[in-house]
């Protein structure tokens, strides 16, 4: 609408047939067109100078912006359109000129150049372009108004009203364009600190909304950068830790496992020889004890896994009542120790006695966190595990376990924080007790994974309460198969079998020799892996044995070169990693070397004889 009033009033100039007024008029209106240039480009200056710096933090830290933008998509296609239609006025209008006003038409060509210019800093959305263009753009109306006033002197009156129309078609576009541009620049920028934070807290406070507060906003994207820079350095400590952490523990595991095997195999040797009543008694005493100390190590190796969340349940037909007899046995002994009471009930009734499935192994481990704290805490009295089995939903069983105590308690204010990963929380019970809880944590976390929640009840001085329930499903069969433990016992096989053993311990040699030879097998003994792979080419072997850690070459290395060569190929020989590393880390590393089976230090009979029993050739092969 103003343009078609600006042309109207140019084709009126026509009509004038006073030479004054139409004077007086052009030059009114193009001071007036000059002072609203000057004003606008002044007032575009200011938010202008701030731009170039805000934008390049904006990439820096590489915020999303482009949203907006896209927003004006569409509103700079029809300015672009507009700029089409004016330019080919301009056109038409310059085609009519006198070809002698040649100084007058350089200026306008400069005029068209600094417009394209103008329109394509637009849809380029560059400020540094349109910093230029402004530059370019006062030169080339400075040099326009020098030649207004030859033209007038020297051209007709047609072309005198031309070029005042492609002045008037120039302003309109001038004058759009500020006013678009400082509001543009003004809704997103303003929308953009909407997003910032206050530099004193980037989580809480909007910034002030006006553009004349753009160092505020400045100043936000230093500090916001600046707290980013102290996240990665935070993060690298953090993973650094806890790989150190990661370290400590493998080295811890390795270190007692290596001699806990040697023990219990030793305890082993002595309860095949005749002892007295009492020697039975106090061999029987060192077992648990050992026993529970590899335990102990399971559970804080355990414990880290959950807390570092690499935790799948793995489920089994299980007996509750049976499956804990031994673990029960180990905290008796304990109990005893320290002259307290211990007390085991299941509750169940016979009618309702099922096979449940779940993951026995995390239910021993919330169990000996739980046990072991009770009894830690407890300096007189009883510590009491109680199960409770009910009917629940459908096929499912209820299984509600209670640890209870008669130590010291916990404050009400501590109780609620002390499921809590927080290390200050943490900090704060050890120095109540004057010790540490193992694994409140991770067995708070196990139960949420097993869909129940893990509840405390406590009273200062008095004793506390653990308990905890959880929905576990019936198995078809009432009763599990019971394995007979003299099934596998020495001359079971009906011939000897022979094994390859890569040990380079000496003590270990001499047990896993023992638990190998009451099953029947005839061992040959190599003290690192580059041996065995030599014998390995020599000799044949039903089996090999294959220790990790050795020296001149480890496990992995002789597994991998044992499985390339001819004798192999011809003769798949079952090769069992025997090793005291043994976390789920060291067990993928042991697959991918292309070890069949693991077998954890110290070694389990049981798991001992299922392998026998699962590779070693039969009478059958043997004829």
């Amino acid at each position: 609408m103003f343009v078609a009033k600006q042309l109207k009033m140019a084709f009126l100039f026509q009509s004038m047939r006073s030479f004054k007024v139409r004077m007086a008029l052009i030059f009114f209106t193009f001071i007036g067109m000059v002072i609203t240039l000057f004003i606008g480009f002044l007032q575009v200056q200011k938010k202008l100078d701030y731009l170039p710096d805000l934008v390049e933090k904006i990439y820096e830290i590489k915020f999303e912006v482009s949203n907006n933008l896209a927003r004006a998509d569409k509103p700079l296609s029809l300015i672009s359109q507009d700029f089409n239609t004016y330019n080919e006025q301009v056109a038409s209008i310059k085609n009519k000129l006198n070809s002698n006003s040649n100084s007058f038409d350089s200026k306008l060509d400069d005029v068209m150049s600094a417009m394209d210019l103008m329109q394509e800093s637009i849809l380029n959305n560059n400020p540094d372009s349109l910093k230029i263009y402004h530059q370019n753009l006062n030169e080339k109306l400075v040099s326009i108004t020098l030649s207004l006033k030859s033209l007038y002197q020297t051209k007709s009156k047609e072309h005198y009203n031309n070029t005042l129309l492609l002045l008037i078609l120039t302003a309109v576009m001038m004058i759009g364009f500020v006013y678009y541009l400082s509001g543009r620049m003004t809704h997103d920028i303003s929308k953009l600190k909407q997003k910032m934070a206050h530099p004193d807290d980037l989580s809480e406070k909007p910034l002030v909304t006006k553009i004349q507060d753009i160092k505020s906003l400045d100043k936000s994207f230093e500090l916001l950068k600046s707290k980013l820079r102290r996240l990665e350095i935070d993060l690298d400590e953090a993973k650094k830790t806890c790989d150190y952490k990661s370290v400590f523990l493998a080295n811890m595991s390795y270190e007692i496992r290596t001699p806990l095997n040697s023990v219990l195999g030793m305890i082993n040797m002595l309860k095949q020889s005749e002892l007295t009543t009492e020697q039975q008694i106090q061999l029987e005493i060192a077992e648990y004890s050992s026993e529970h100390v590899l335990q102990l190590v399971n559970m804080i190796l355990d414990n880290s896994s959950v807390e570092g969340g690499q935790v799948e349940l793995e489920l089994s037909a299980i007996d509750l009542k049976s499956d804990l007899e031994k673990l029960v046995k180990v905290f008796e002994y304990e109990a005893w120790d320290k002259s307290l009471d211990f007390e085991f009930q299941f509750l169940a009734d016979e009618k309702q006695k099922f096979l449940l499935l779940g993951d026995l192994k995390r239910i021993k481990q919330i169990l000996t966190n739980l046990l072991s704290n009770a009894i830690k805490f407890t300096n007189a009295g009883k510590v009491s595990l109680i199960i409770d089995q009910t009917v629940g939903p459908d096929d499912y069983q209820i299984v509600t376990f209670y640890v209870k105590d008669t130590g010291i308690g916990i404050p009400p204010e501590k109780a609620k924080r002390i499921f809590s990963e927080s290390e200050k929380n943490h900090q704060s019970i050890i120095d109540y007790y004057g010790g540490t809880g193992l694994g409140l944590t991770a067995s708070s976390q196990l139960i949420n994974l097993m869909g129940g929640e893990l509840k405390l009840e406590s009273k200062e001085n008095e004793g506390s309460i653990f308990y905890f329930s959880i929905q576990l499903q019936k198995t078809l069969n009432l009763e599990r198969e019971k394995a007979e433990p003299s099934s596998i016992l020495l001359n079971e096989f009906d011939y000897k079998f022979t094994v390859l053993v890569a040990e380079d311990n000496k003590m270990n040699q001499k047990v896993i020799k023992f638990l190998l030879e009451q099953q029947g097998a005839d061992c040959t003994f190599v003290k690192n892996g580059s041996d065995a792979v030599k014998l390995f080419n020599i000799l044949d072997f039903d089996m090999v044995f294959m220790d990790i850690f050795m020296p001149e070459m480890d496990g992995y290395e002789a597994t991998k070169l044992i499985k390339l060569s001819k004798k192999y190929k011809d003769h798949k020989v079952p090769i069992i990693a025997v090793s005291a590393s043994a976390f789920d880390e060291d067990i993928q590393n042991a697959k991918a070397a292309g070890i069949d089976e693991f077998l954890a230090k110290p070694i389990e009979t049981a798991k001992l004889r299922e392998l026998l029993v699962k590779y070693a050739p039969n009478h059958t092969e043997a004829n």
